[in-house]
């Protein structure tokens, strides 16, 4: 009967991270004896309360998470900034723990829990193998914990991964309503801003998008196409079209290639060929002096006339919903 139940809990724990709850393992017949003496001599390691890592299983920041679940017994699941964490998006801390549910729970020390009022099944999944908050709610949640250039980054890098549409955004937005919700005027406002465009290429991008808002500077088309009559000329990252004025942005990691880095030469000569005004930056740029960039722009936006040049989004409206 050992041997049986040993192989069922095995079994069990290699796909939870090697993790396993006490009742998980109570159900394949261990008993509380067995528990006992598993933890006791080392084969077992509590990892929170009722929940055990086998010694031998490899330890992963997943690990945490797949305990918090467990712990909860299906009561919450993982949310906020660990959320955004499990769904890879770029600049979260993979040390954190925090959970949401519906249910009163007092949390052990090291795992962060929200009690919500709502949470519909909607609005949860399974990434990974852990049970978590969706794309959309997550990034609702984040409306309210996080800053909203942080926010607007990690908006556009689920759009740009294809992981939510701004549809799913509309609809989690009315399932959980707004009132009381921290945050949800400055996510609207990013979801208005992106129902006729694309998400920028890049986290760069979206910086200098953000940078130009909280500058009160016009805000820009992102991904813009240029055409001359039906002759394609270019796409740029950033654009005032009527004023026939762009912005590249150059991030090292990907124009540190010759190749690209002559692209965008002939590229940028061609735009100027045909009247327009291209304004460059990096990341450094932004770093370093990122008043004396603004004032560029400011300048050049400011210093040309309507022109009339027709362009073209990379969409229509009814393909953003």
């Amino acid at each position: 009967m050992h041997l049986e139940a040993a192989k069922t809990w095995e079994a069990i724990a290699a796909g939870q991270y090697g993790l396993l709850s006490r009742k998980q393992a109570e159900d394949v017949g261990l008993t509380p004896v067995r528990i006992k003496r598993l933890v006791a001599r080392g084969s077992w390691i509590r990892a929170l309360p009722k929940v055990y890592r086998a010694a031998a299983a490899p330890q992963s920041w997943r690990q945490p998470l797949m305990a918090a679940c467990l712990w909860a017994k299906g009561k919450a699941v993982i949310s906020g900034q660990s959320a955004a964490a499990l769904w890879e998006f770029d600049g979260y801390w993979r040390t954190r723990v925090e959970l949401s549910g519906l249910a009163d729970l007092s949390a052990p020390p090291g795992v962060v829990y929200r009690r919500v009022s709502r949470l519909a099944p909607a609005d949860i999944a399974t990434h990974s193998g852990i049970r978590v908050t969706s794309v959309a709610r997550t990034i609702l949640d984040l409306a309210a914990l996080v800053p909203r250039r942080t926010l607007e980054r990690t908006l556009d890098e689920a759009l740009r991964k294809d992981q939510v549409t701004l549809k799913a955004m509309r609809w989690c937005i009315e399932r959980n309503g707004r009132r009381g919700r921290g945050g949800v005027a400055d996510l609207e406002a990013l979801l208005h801003e992106r129902r006729l465009q694309h998400a920028p290429d890049s986290v760069l991008e979206s910086d200098v998008a953000a940078l130009l808002r909280e500058n009160r500077l016009p805000q820009p088309v992102k991904r813009y196409r240029v055409f001359e009559g039906d002759l394609h000329i270019a796409e740029v990252d950033l654009a005032w079209p009527s004023k026939r004025v762009a912005i590249q942005v150059h991030g090292a990691g990907f124009h540190r290639q010759l190749r690209t880095w002559e692209d965008d030469q002939r590229i940028e000569n061609l735009l100027q060929l045909h009247g327009w005004l291209v304004v460059k930056v990096t990341a450094r740029m932004l770093r370093e002096d990122p008043e004396i960039w603004v004032e560029a722009v400011r300048r050049a936006v400011s210093s040309r006339s309507l022109s009339g040049h027709a362009g073209r989004l990379l969409h229509e409206p009814d393909k953003v919903a």
